[in-house]
């Protein structure tokens, strides 16, 4: 289990990385309005691939689907991922889209074509992800997010604009599509009888309602953003609120991913799956929670360092957001715990409620204020609020005190207290006259000796939450 795990987050540490050195390389090629346009049609794309997946992917995972069930869902996959551009295309003909701009609507048609991809593909990372085969999946994604970004940046440099972000997002799916196939060919049987796949869209249909409904909370803040604030202040939130998702990209995502496919395996064992749970939740909140606390003192320094003048706002609205991510890449691991105990209907309408109110908040605060610094703290308190409620969550899915859950964040607590401590005597203790990137690398390196100095010395319980994962592991594999 520690192994998967350290795969499928190191692959996403990756992403992470590469698609925020692309974002910034970018940025110094493209104006926050080209960010905007793109802002506007991902969340489209990511529209149809939640509809076109029926929450398949999450039941082959959970389930023991045979080759001709995995290849009645693959075709199945296939066919919605076919009809995409042939839909996209229709509407564009035909006047569809013309409510968007021009190139924004050319965008989206080409977009298409990446969601086509990206559901052919469906099935297969479902397998392997299933088979606990992480370390294939890790070399597969590495090298798509590294194909892609090469070409994108090559294309920016050359003058390919806004269409940088879809040669990306082409590449990076054309290979995963090719190689998971190439993966998995042994293991799918293809087939036209829909009905072997019923089972598996009867569990995924309360998932991908759930899916769907976390969907509207993450992206149509960015409708409300560029309806009342511009495609260019939406430029800014879109970049700002990628860095928040990467202790979800990096820790949690993954992991949750991990637990799913592990602790499935063991609903004879309850008190294994309490103790491996929290073990993940203390060892990724060490990880996320200083990680994003950093990011909060930060943030303004360092987008005024590594990008152009004209995207100054970035950086006070990272400050706030990155405060959001920490509670979220804590409170998101309760996703599993649904999913384990068989509660995905529940997990559906409570996923309705809070995205109500989600939406609901921000529609008011950016209508009344038109501020996205306003509509960010608004944000921001609700998330808090939320995460809390879904600690408690997690303690009754455990069957156990909500003091065990807590428990489990003081060491998170601690170090970064710890760190905050050390950065902040590094700052008393510096010329004042340090050039600000400088100031940034000290204060930086301080933070990090924090950071590792308190891990070193709580070690023993770091490795006590290691040996209970390799023994969950182990006991998931021989069952």
């Amino acid at each position: 289990m520690i192994r998967n795990v350290g795969f499928a987050s190191a692959l996403n540490l990756y992403r992470a990385a590469t698609q925020f050195v692309l974002n910034i390389a970018l940025a110094h090629f493209l104006s926050p309005t080209d960010f905007g346009q793109v802002a506007l049609v991902l969340p489209i794309t990511l529209f149809i691939l939640l509809i076109g997946d029926f929450g398949i992917s999450g039941a082959i995972v959970s389930s023991s689907a045979t080759a001709r069930e995995a290849g009645a869902a693959s075709v199945i996959c296939q066919g919605f991922g076919l009809v995409t551009p042939v839909i996209a295309g229709t509407l564009y003909i035909f006047g569809g889209l013309d409510f968007m701009p021009h190139q924004t609507a050319k965008l989206l048609l080409a977009f298409s074509l990446v969601a086509t991809l990206s559901m052919v593909a469906v099935v297969p990372r479902a397998m392997m992800e299933r088979g606990l085969r992480y370390g294939r999946l890790t070399t597969i994604e590495t090298l798509a997010n590294t194909v892609a970004f090469v070409v994108s940046v090559i294309a920016a440099s050359v003058g390919a604009g806004v269409w940088s972000f879809l040669i990306y997002h082409l590449a990076m799916q054309g290979v995963r599509c090719f190689a998971f196939w190439l993966e998995t060919r042994g293991e799918i049987k293809r087939n036209l009888d829909f009905a072997l796949a019923t089972p598996l869209m009867r569990f995924g249909g309360w998932l991908v309602a759930f899916n769907l409904v976390n969907y509207l909370m993450r992206n149509l803040d960015r409708y409300i953003v560029g309806g009342w604030m511009g495609v260019g202040t939406l430029g800014f939130y879109s970049l700002a609120y990628q860095v928040m998702l990467i202790p979800l990209m990096v820790i949690t995502w993954p992991a949750t991913g991990v637990l799913l496919s592990t602790l499935s395996r063991l609903k004879g064992h309850p008190k294994m799956q309490r103790d491996a749970f929290l073990a993940v939740l203390m060892l990724g909140s060490s990880i996320t929670v200083p990680m994003m606390v950093f990011i909060v003192l930060r943030a303004d320094m360092i987008f005024s360092i590594i990008l152009p003048p004209s995207w100054a706002p970035v950086g006070p609205v990272t400050q706030m957001l990155a405060a959001a991510g920490a509670m979220q890449s804590l409170s998101a691991f309760v996703g599993a715990l649904f999913m384990i105990s068989g509660k995905v209907r529940q997990q559906f309408w409570l996923g309705v409620a809070i995205t109500t109110v989600t939406l609901a908040t921000q529609l008011v605060a950016a209508s009344s204020t038109r501020s996205l610094e306003v509509m960010v703290e608004a944000y921001v308190v609700l998330t808090f609020i939320v995460s809390i409620a879904y600690f408690a969550m997690m303690a009754s899915l455990l069957s156990i005190a909500l003091g065990k859950i807590l428990a489990a964040l003081v060491p998170a607590a601690t170090i970064t207290l710890g760190a905050c401590a050390a950065m902040l005597l590094a700052g008393v203790l510096s010329p004042a006259y340090l050039p600000p990137l400088t100031k940034l690398l000290v204060g930086a390196a301080a933070f990090g000796f924090g950071w590792v100095g308190l891990v070193f010395v709580g070690r023993r319980t770091a490795l006590s939450a290691l040996s209970t994962l390799r023994l969950t592991g182990n006991t998931a594999l021989s069952t």
